[in-house]
């Protein structure tokens, strides 16, 4: 963790009269509710607050609130140079069409993800860091800046930060051995009122009967490669035609394929827009996907990456199988 506590974050969002909070494009639970927790609790605290995104809401268990941000940073806003927070990541680039308005704002970056080497702008990006890659998500972070203030946090707020909480680690599935921290935290928040039934149901439940169709599909057409230690698979724009409510979050897929005996690496990719991708990457211990995902521009976790692709899947597969061999081996 860096040298600046959840309390220093607090003091120092508490002191601003007005924000902004930015999450990364493609948000996902944590993304979403770590940014409506700590905008919530701001605005309680009479602060003028903001909320954005450059989404897509694409995500399930997310377009509920999709309504709640906005796309753009208004020019009245940008006047009075308002303190910006970027929220579950570490580089302006990462909250897509935002970044540019950012420039010449004060701004607090408060991560869990693995920053980029010395020097890159990922990381060193921010006034004031509070970047854990220890943590198991944005939403613990959040919730340990809102517990310094002292104050209970309400039914709302606490059932918010489990959501991202519950993202993030699988409904704990992703925690190793020794890591009680999550657990504790989610303890703290189901006393505060947070359902982690109606958590549940709200990240896995409601699926279409075509959703099922297309996770069938998906996992027919996933190869494998490396003896089988890496699976690769992708879903088209072609394939979310059937689906008149939009395409869902993936982690169902994701569970599936990282259960097959003998693979270490799920590499999933999906067509955002004719030729442009969205790839993410999965692996057990130890192979580091973040140390892959950052030679093609993008970053995250040892064993949860991503980054974006333009050009086409086959030129992608044979580059990025070519790439993890060295991981595999």
């Amino acid at each position: 963790m860096t040298d600046t506590s959840p309390r220093q974050i607090l003091d120092a969002l508490c002191a601003a009269d007005s924000l902004v909070i930015l999450g990364h494009e493609e948000p996902d639970g944590d993304c979403v509710a770590s940014q409506l927790a700590l905008a919530e609790f701001l605005s309680s605290r009479g602060k003028r607050v903001g909320v954005y995104s450059a989404g897509p809401f694409n995500r399930y268990e997310i377009r509920a609130y999709a309504g709640r941000f906005r796309p753009a940073i208004e020019a009245d806003t940008l006047r009075r140079k308002p303190l910006a927070v970027l929220l579950d990541c570490s580089s302006p680039k990462r909250t897509g069409s935002l970044a540019a308005q950012l420039a010449g704002l004060r701004t607090v970056v408060i991560d869990h993800h693995q920053p980029g080497p010395p020097g890159t702008p990922d990381a060193d990006f921010g006034d004031l860091r509070l970047v854990d890659p220890a943590a198991p998500a944005a939403a613990y972070l959040v919730q340990l800046i809102l517990e310094s203030s002292g104050d209970p946090l309400g039914s709302e707020l606490a059932e918010l930060l489990l959501l991202g909480l519950c993202t993030d680690t699988g409904f704990f599935c992703h925690i190793p051995a020794g890591s009680t921290a999550a657990f504790e935290a989610a303890a703290r928040l189901v006393a505060a009122g947070a359902s982690p039934r109606a958590v549940h149901q709200g990240i896995y439940g409601g699926r279409s009967f075509a959703h099922r169709r297309l996770l069938g599909a998906l996992l027919q057409r996933t190869e494998r490669f490396h003896g089988g230690r890496v699976l690769f698979t992708y879903q088209s724009l072609a394939d979310l035609r059937p689906l008149r409510d939009g395409p869902a979050g993936n982690d169902e897929l994701y569970q599936l394929l990282r259960t097959v005996d003998g693979s270490d690496v799920l590499a999933f990719v999906r067509e955002r827009r004719a030729g442009e991708y969205s790839v993410s990457l999965r692996s057990a211990p130890p192979v580091d996907v973040a140390a892959v995902a950052r030679q093609f521009g993008g970053g995250g976790h040892r064993q949860a990456a991503g980054f974006t692709w333009t050009g086409t899947v086959h030129a992608l597969r044979t580059l990025l199988i070519g790439r993890l061999a060295p991981q595999t081996e």
